[in-house]
């Protein structure tokens, strides 16, 4: 059964946005790029997951903080006596561990995902520990992409490859577990205490002047949208989107990235690139926020 749905974190829409809106260093480019890549893997996993038959609790994509160390559990799986941590790597081509033991893809050097598990392992423990629960925790490695190799790997049973997928997916459905309240008062006390944002999540330094303006197709999340009718067309991908929708999208955006600004529809109007009319974004505005101030000050919340 699952129990909390992923969702798209705050930190990828946010690069997203910043990604189509200005040019990304390398280093940036490469992370956003990565991120991308990775939640499209855990959405992969998630569908492997849906097909569980057995009794169990899925609670994806959980960000915890055990005093003052946080982490990150793409998925969570609880059972009558046991708890599996899932995470979920979506690489792509050849890696390997040098004679030091590091992992690499290349000549970059990727920061091992062994440790991190284990590091989540131990803290995830200790949070249960703290509230009074004893259970069976065990963390697995998943390695999602078929196009993955990797070389030189240590033994590790922990470690799941693409072609081992289908046996471990097998070891997930125990037909013996059984649930009750307990089960569920927990899941619902660690989807409590999920972290909506992460405090230490790192963004390339941008100004509204410095931003291209226009409005984001919601598909494949570029600037090659046009205005059809009463619909937004991506020219890229050919994804259409009411308007309605778009604006409030780009206000949403423009809240995300700027905490605090004032919502007025000239500001909409100039983050859309001048793409929708005033007309119609103050309808959306009024039909969908709180207008505050008069005419002339205008704002809305």
């Amino acid at each position: 059964m699952l129990k909390k749905p992923r969702t798209l974190r705050k930190e990828l829409r946010k690069m997203r946005s910043l990604n189509a809106r200005m040019l990304l260093s390398d280093d940036d480019k490469w992370n956003y790029l990565n991120a991308e890549k990775g939640f499209a893997g855990e959405l992969e996993f998630d569908k492997l997951t849906e097909k569980l038959q057995c009794q169990c609790l899925v609670i994806n994509d959980l960000q915890l903080k055990l005093n003052k160390s946080y982490f990150q559990i793409d998925t969570v799986i609880m059972y009558q006596r046991e708890i599996y941590l899932i995470d979920v790597k979506n690489f792509e081509g050849d890696f390997y561990y040098d004679a030091d033991g590091h992992l690499k893809k290349g000549n970059r050097e990727i920061r091992n995902p062994i440790n991190q598990l284990e590091r989540c392992e131990n803290l995830f423990r200790q949070l249960l520990q703290n509230y009074g629960y004893k259970y069976h925790v065990e963390s697995y490695l998943v390695h999602i992409n078929p196009e993955f190799t990797l070389y030189q790997a240590p033994q590790n049973d922990h470690v799941i490859f693409p072609t081992q997928i289908k046996k471990f997916m097998k070891k997930l459905d125990k037909p013996y577990s059984i649930l009750n309240e307990g089960h569920e008062k927990l899941a619902e006390l660690l989807i409590s205490l999920d972290q909506e944002e992460f405090p230490f999540a790192e963004f390339p330094l941008y100004e509204y002047t410095h931003l291209q303006k226009g409005i984001l197709s919601s598909s494949c999340h570029t600037l090659s949208t046009s205005l059809k009718g009463n619909t937004i067309l991506c020219g890229l991908c050919g994804h259409e989107e009411y308007v309605d929708s778009a604006v409030l999208r780009c206000v949403r955006e423009l809240v995300m990235l700027f905490p605090g600004i004032k919502i007025t529809t000239n500001l909409v109007f100039e983050w859309c690139n001048e793409m929708v009319s005033k007309k119609t974004i103050r309808r959306i505005l009024l039909q969908n926020y709180i207008a505050k101030g008069n005419t002339l000050g205008r704002y809305f919340e």
